[in-house]
């Protein structure tokens, strides 16, 4: 029999930090807008946009 996988934090790569913002709701619509497209949640879509803005940055 498999041993089942434990939800939660990747032991490679921890969540171990939170971020709290507030935004308005034009904002707002634009990232639920991109979690339907994406099919993902919030945290997922802030991510991405980190990360593609990182990556923007890096270039120049």
């Amino acid at each position: 029999m498999q041993e089942r996988k434990k939800p939660g934090p990747h032991p490679e790569k921890p969540l171990e930090f939170e971020i709290k913002t507030r935004v308005d709701k034009e904002t707002m619509q634009k990232i639920q807008y991109c979690r339907e497209i994406l099919n993902c949640n919030r945290s997922e879509v802030l991510r991405r946009g980190i990360y593609s803005l990182y990556e923007e940055l890096a270039k120049k």
